[in-house]
């Protein structure tokens, strides 16, 4: 079952309960054919209510250039990734075995709401992606609303049998990936939710209040978007996440 977590204290700067479950179901599924872990927690806090709270009454929402989402994000309270940070990371370190001189850096603790109509999606918004080509890049997906909300699948490249994306397959992966859209044309208008002619859906993790994702960075994959369900723009009633990304790298 992995290591022992401990419990965490609540910060009260902005008080914002991230308490940790003792309690809470932690499981591991191993991905395609790479058998890539992502590890899947069910109730990792005691409660998302406060949250959802502060997401929808301070969360200062907005677009960015800076990530390719598609839709709206807002910095996290502080206390979210420094209560649940020292957790994640042993996890992390014995589920992935992380090189044990490495040191974590939170990258990013953030917010994220899916809100851009499928009309408006740019191409690589229509395919899997990834968050890094390092090996030792993680992302965090803690669902937090109730709700008939798109869970996160994982997907194989057709064309090259990658799942994941390393720096050494990136540059066969992206001349493949040209290769077949001059083909076959680029990918439909709409939120990839399911395998295509270029990207096969090898698993998924199902939405679930309170439920938290870890996965490499570099492992192929998308939120399973509805659009009829999951636009939602308001933190209370949307597809609230919350994201956290911590990369593992050599002193110095």
């Amino acid at each position: 079952m992995g290591p022992t977590i401990t419990r965490l204290a609540m910060i009260s700067r902005t008080m914002v309960d991230t308490q940790f479950n003792n309690a809470c179901r932690r499981d591991i599924q191993y991905v395609g054919n790479e058998r890539t872990p992502v590890i899947i927690i069910d109730e990792p806090v005691l409660s998302t209510d406060t949250l959802i709270q502060y997401a929808s009454r301070d969360g200062k929402f907005s677009s960015t250039s800076q990530f390719a989402y598609p839709g709206i994000r807002a910095n996290l309270p502080a206390e979210y990734g420094e209560s649940l940070a020292p957790q994640l990371v042993a996890l992390i370190s014995e589920v992935y075995n992380t090189p044990a001189t490495h040191e974590h850096q939170l990258v990013h603790q953030l917010f994220s709401l899916v809100t851009q109509s499928p009309k408006d999606l740019g191409m690589l918004q229509r395919m899997p992606h990834t968050d890094n080509n390092s090996p030792w890049y993680f992302a965090t997906v803690h669902y937090l609303n109730s709700g008939d909300h798109a869970g996160t699948g994982f997907f194989r490249h057709r064309p090259t049998g990658y799942e994941r994306i390393s720096v050494d397959r990136f540059p066969a992966y992206v001349a493949a990936a040209k290769s077949h859209i001059a083909m076959n044309g680029p990918p439909a208008q709409k939120y990839i939710n399911e395998s295509d002619d270029h990207f096969e859906l090898i698993a998924e993790v199902e939405h679930r209040p309170n439920r938290m994702l870890i996965y490499p960075g570099n492992l192929l994959h998308s939120g399973l978007i509805q659009p009829d369900r999951n636009l939602a723009a308001d933190p209370a009633t949307g597809r609230l996440t919350a994201n956290l990304f911590l990369y593992f790298t050599a002193p110095g």
